[in-house]
């Protein structure tokens, strides 16, 4: 199951760039329409005998016109090896989980409603959600992600899930390819956080990948709290990637 995902993360990752070059040590993904958009300007490291110096060199390189580095291992035991030396050369590391729905999920009472929106419904909810994060300063990099996600539209078979569907505090997006369906994107609005919105949408979206899909999958990151939403919601961990990332000290992305 594990290498079937990351054959869906490589034709999803090759799919949505602008260009796909090989490197000495693993496959870069060069997006230069789009270079606020770390996921699709990214270093995939390959080589089992790299080191993160020769990795953290060759981002330097190809990624050059950017104003930041990353490279992503989906090997989980060669990103285990790379993790201490790019912590040394002072990137940030991010363990991702890969959780994979086994279960029936809990379900409340009296859940709020969740259900499918159109993609105009969910991409207004999605630039709603980015405008509060980090980069949300910043409307050019919401508008490059919001072209990511018609990249994605065209790629993968997309579909876009709410709560409430005719009033959004949370969104998610369901992309299918393969028999594999992959919820992601979730986003809750700040002033509506806490109301299981978040949960409704989700298990929403899940519902209907389990009809649609062979398998159905998440990402989310190992330090991060929505992994215990995601266990509730019947997804278990099947294994993780690595992520690392190397921005400038004045960067606000």
């Amino acid at each position: 199951m594990i290498e079937r995902i990351h054959r869906y993360f490589r034709y999803a990752e090759e799919g949505v760039c602008d260009e796909v070059v090989q490197s000495a040590h693993g496959t870069a993904l060069v997006t230069p329409t789009l270079p606020l958009v770390w996921q699709v300007n990214a270093l995939r490291a390959e080589d089992p005998d790299a080191t993160a110096t020769q990795l953290a060199a060759e981002a330097d390189e190809i990624q050059r016109a950017f104003g930041h580095r990353k490279c992503v291992a989906h090997d989980e035991e060669l990103g285990a090896r790379l993790a201490p030396g790019f912590e040394r050369l002072g990137w940030n590391v991010f363990r991702v989980l890969i959780m994979l729905r086994r279960r029936e999920p809990e379900r409340p009472s009296e859940p709020p409603p969740g259900g499918e929106v159109t993609r105009a419904v969910g991409a207004a909810a999605l630039a709603a959600f980015r405008r509060e994060q980090p980069f949300g300063w910043q409307e050019e990099a919401v508008r490059q992600l919001a072209e990511m996600d018609a990249r994605y539209d065209r790629v993968l078979a997309a579909r876009d899930f709410a709560s409430p569907p005719d009033d959004p505090g949370c969104v998610c997006r369901l992309y299918v390819h393969d028999g594999l369906g992959q919820i992601d994107e979730v986003g809750t609005v700040m002033s509506r956080r806490r109301r299981g919105h978040a949960r409704a949408a989700v298990a929403a979206a899940a519902d209907a990948a389990v009809a649609a899909c062979d398998h159905v999958f998440m990402v989310t990151d190992a330090s991060d709290w929505p992994q215990e939403l995601y266990r509730s919601l019947g997804f278990d961990e099947i294994g993780a990637t690595y992520e690392f990332l190397k921005v400038p000290i004045s960067s606000r992305t």
